[in-house]
């Protein structure tokens, strides 16, 4: 790993002596919405993307009141919520039907998916106190992101500065279940720096995970973020951003004489860190900023370690570790004409720990990748647009792999546009997947193979009068899905194992939103054929919607109405003696409500109601999920 590193920084050095000469064309006198850091490795205009976009901004978090980012995610097309308990309980997200370790998490353009936990992000700990904007882009992104992208990313932005005056903001919350929680914001941007700092803590009395007995099963976040950027010279900047998070959550334990969960004592203690540095470097042209070349030296890392405890005794401990460089160059012929070419170098780390010193729970693993990397458009005219992106994967673990997409955009006028692509992504087997041991329950396979998807997603998009329309159809086939348990009877346990038979995704999403006078509204629906084989794929809702309102009754007063609908799913259950069996998991609504008052342009309050019927619903099979919570929260700004 540290000659890879070392090779790409001398490639990187050698760079610097690149003349970019050309001109680039001024970009048009219009405000055009763009995403960060999703479609490529620099901002982008979300209408050249030959994708589906949504994009959440911090007006909309801060209307809904919501407390994790999953509150609003069920209000995206595609997007299916699986919980296996209560507040800090293990949360899932899939897109179109993947399983969760196929969406890649972003915070602060940093990758969050856990290496220790089977590359999946648990989104539980994911809070909104301090997101400013989440960004959700659907369809394969392995050719730019790797694996772990092979449905889809989102990438989560911090709160951050947009002022020369220094912004500072708090917030206290109070609600049932013993639930309190506070945050706070500092940030101020300066000509050539810029800062932000921000933290939370969140703390619950929670509610019994069981079917059975009483215990409450509660759950504490502390989360603390910050970032500096500046500018050096005319061509020279750096951004640096660090996150550190430490939670706690109760859980409770599988009953072998029920095949359910249990009332018992079980504890999860979990660390994150994740560090980000980016420097920008745009050569200068006879003094100015216009040459088509610029370059990106990136380093990302991040760490998870999670220690587990049964009844006050150590369990277990696994530990992730991520390290990242890409050294990307970019050709911007035009504003619709570029090319980015980079190289990256990925190192993972795995480590497991049991009790004892001789525990076969010990074991440390690793796995090093070098990726060539491409991506660019090209517009044909104003109105057609070719997209193109391309990864070569050099893995010390597995084969050599190819991804792709391909993509093209038509706007049919200025209002609406129909784009079409189609992909190639691969995620490759995770360590726990491959070698993880939970004694007398789960022993992990060696011999797995990475899972590749082909998928093909046809879109139109656009507005008319105050109402905007995103329809969409998509279809992907994945081979070599790996099924994460599957019983082998000479030793009682499970494993992992790759599927005989290929998967299928089909569906069609459409989302709308508009605008009436004082109120603003979205709407979405998506359909969902998922099956794996002849037999229909388990956890995912065939049919999923969600309505959401803000109503801004006047400059303090305004109400937030949000109403999901989770279709029925199907889940297993292992008796205690037989075979697996399917159970269904009934359809369950959800309605949630946010009033807000505005006392002054420095102090508000609001009174949000999650799941306001006290709906009782089961993602996964025996697992209960939080009831009806009230939370009060005040706001000081200066």
């Amino acid at each position: 790993m540290k000659i890879q590193t070392t090779v790409l920084a001398a490639a990187v050095l050698i760079s610097l002596s690149m003349g970019a000469q050309a001109q680039t064309q001024a970009n048009p006198n219009k405000k055009i919405e763009t995403i960060r850091v999703l479609g490529t490795h620099a901002p982008i205009a979300v209408g050249q993307i030959a994708g589906s976009v949504t994009i959440i901004d911090e007006a909309r978090i801060r209307a809904s009141g919501g407390i994790g980012i999953t509150d609003l995610l069920r209000t995206v097309a595609g997007v299916n919520i699986g919980k296996t308990g209560t507040a800090g309980s293990l949360s899932e997200v899939r897109f179109r039907g993947s399983e969760s370790n196929h969406v890649m998490v972003l915070v602060d353009g940093v990758a969050m998916n856990d290496v220790g936990q089977g590359g999946l992000t648990d989104f539980s700990h994911l809070l909104l106190a301090n997101i400013s904007r989440i960004e959700i882009l659907r369809g394969p992104q392995s050719a730019i992101w790797g694996s772990s992208a092979i449905a889809g990313i989102i990438s989560i932005s911090t709160k951050g500065a947009s002022s020369n005056k220094l912004q500072v903001s708090t917030n206290v919350s109070a609600g049932n279940k013993s639930t309190y929680s506070a945050s706070a914001h500092f940030g101020q941007q300066l000509s050539d720096f810029g800062f932000k700092l921000n933290t939370s803590t969140y703390k619950t009395g929670g509610e019994n995970i069981s079917r059975t007995g009483f215990e409450a099963d509660g759950y504490r976040n502390t989360d603390l973020s910050g970032g500096i950027n500046y500018t050096f010279s005319e061509d020279s900047r750096i951004d640096i951003s660090a996150r550190i998070l430490n939670y706690e959550t109760d859980a409770d334990g599988y009953d072998f004489s029920t095949g359910l969960v249990g009332d018992g004592n079980v504890l999860a203690q979990g660390d994150q860190i994740s560090l980000g540095l980016n420097w920008h470097f745009t050569p200068l042209t006879n003094g100015q900023r216009n040459g088509i070349y610029s370059q990106l030296l990136s380093l990302q890392y991040s760490k998870q370690d999670t220690d587990n405890f049964t009844n006050n005794a150590f369990d277990r401990m696994s530990q992730g570790e991520k390290l990242r460089v890409l050294w990307s160059n970019r050709f911007e012929f035009t504003p619709n004409k570029w090319l980015n070419m980079g190289l990256e170098s990925t190192n993972e780390d795995f480590e497991q720990r049991g009790p004892a010193f001789t525990s076969g729970l010990n074991q440390n693993r690793s796995n090093d990748t070098w990726s060539l990397v491409t991506d660019g458009i090209y517009a044909i005219t104003n109105a057609l647009s070719l997209s193109a992106s391309y990864r070569y994967d050099n893995n010390d673990e597995f084969d050599n792999a190819d991804s792709y997409r391909v993509g093209a955009t038509y706007a049919v006028n200025n209002d609406w546009r129909v784009f079409v692509s189609q992909g190639q992504a691969i995620t490759n087997p995770t360590f726990i997947e491959r070698f993880g041991f939970f004694p007398n329950s789960f022993l992990g396979n060696p011999n797995l193979t990475p899972e590749q998807q082909k998928s093909t997603e046809i879109g139109i998009e656009g507005a008319f009068n105050s109402v905007s329309v995103q329809l969409n159809w998509f279809s992907a086939k994945l081979e070599n899905e790996i099924l994460g348990f599957v019983f082998v009877p000479a030793t009682g346990e499970f494993t992992a194992d790759n599927a005989s038979a290929n998967s299928s995704r089909d569906g069609l999403e459409l989302s709308l939103q508009g605008q009436f006078k004082a109120l603003t509204w979205q709407a979405q629906y998506s359909y969902l054929d998922a099956s794996q084989g002849n037999s229909i794929e388990l956890r995912r809702s065939r049919h999923i919607g969600s309505l959401s309102t803000t109503y801004t009754i006047d400059q303090q007063h305004q109400v937030y109405l949000q109403a999901d609908y989770t279709g029925t799913k199907f889940d297993n259950f292992f008796p205690p003696a037989g075979a697996a069996q399917i159970v269904t998991l009934d359809s369950y609504w959800l309605l949630s409500a946010n009033y807000q008052y505005t006392y002054s342009e420095h102090l508000s309050a609001s009174l949000r109601f999650s799941n306001a019927f006290d709906a009782e619903y089961e993602d996964v099979f025996g697992y209960n999920t939080d009831g009806s919570t009230v939370l009060l929260s005040v706001r000081y700004s200066l």
